[in-house]
């Protein structure tokens, strides 16, 4: 929390309060329902993205995942439950498998969510946002046509649309559930890139902040994971990140739902100390 003459808060705009901000202070607890494709991209196209630290996996190179993704979010307090338009929001999240010192990793290079709130947690936390448009196949917890269940047969479908150009389409046919190969949301270590740029003369190439961080998960709580046949759709588009990420192949999909908190990151690397490994206590 961020502390001045009478006014206080996490982002600004900064209030007396601190409730004025655009994101209120962590921790932040979320639960959503996702589904998520993976297919692969060109390799070259992935590894043109990679930040210093992070390399292609060589067991898999190009694979991408894409997550349609309905959340729903608070404070310890639980305030904004009862006023759900802080709480609920969309997003569609573009991860692309790295690896780091060896270990097997998501990167995330790209995502599109329709909430500022959102926005402003994740440029804090390293992930890249932009404000877009994103529709998610809901069930609604009753047997109804207009209400698929977890179950063979059915069918979920997500959109997104940057700028009013459609951006990605796909959806997931369900078969049964899902074995431990699944790669869903933090079913491996998710990196980011955190960076501000400089806005004082001479420093445009000295960014404020550039840090290579791992995204630090807790109290993860998950539903039973559904698996099927896929199909996605990356329209072209004249500055959106993901139609450089077209599918070469696709693979499989799943439909689940997570729970999990969120208050720190690990730093891996800050690269304004000329991309050395910092010493952080990781886990």
């Amino acid at each position: 929390m961020t502390r001045f003459a009478g006014a206080q808060g996490f982002v600004g705009p900064f209030s007396r309060d601190g409730k004025a901000g655009l994101a209120p202070y962590p921790p932040w607890h979320y639960a959503a329902d996702f589904v998520t494709i993976e297919y692969w991209a060109d390799p070259s196209a992935v590894k043109e993205l990679l930040p210093p630290g992070l390399t292609l996996h060589p067991d898999e190179a190009g694979l991408v995942t894409v997550s349609f993704v309905d959340w729903q979010a608070c404070t310890d307090e639980g305030g904004e439950l009862l006023d759900p338009i802080r709480a609920q929001y969309r997003e569609c999240i573009v991860l692309v498998s790295v690896q780091y010192e060896g270990k097997l990793m998501q990167y995330c290079p790209y995502i599109v969510v329709d909430q500022d709130v959102s926005m402003a947690r994740g440029w804090a936390l390293g992930y890249p946002k932009k404000i877009g448009s994103i529709w998610v196949t809901r069930t609604m917890g009753v047997n109804h046509i207009a209400s698929p269940a977890l179950e063979a047969g059915a069918v979920f479908a997500g959109t997104a649309a940057v700028k009013d150009r459609r951006l990605a389409e796909g959806h997931v046919k369900l078969s049964g559930p899902a074995d431990e190969s699944a790669v869903t949301f933090g079913s491996r270590p998710i990196v980011a890139l955190r960076h501000f740029p400089s806005m004082f003369e001479g420093q445009e190439d000295e960014p404020a902040v550039f840090e290579l961080v791992r995204l630090q998960a807790e109290n993860i709580t998950a539903g039973p994971i559904w698996e099927g046949s896929a199909e996605i759709n990356v329209e072209d588009s004249p500055s959106e990140l993901l139609s450089v990420l077209r599918p070469v192949r696709v693979g499989r999909g799943w439909r689940y739902s997570l729970g999990i908190s969120n208050r720190h990151n690990y730093l891996l690397r800050d690269y304004r100390n000329g991309d050395q490994l910092q010493t952080v206590g990781e886990k």
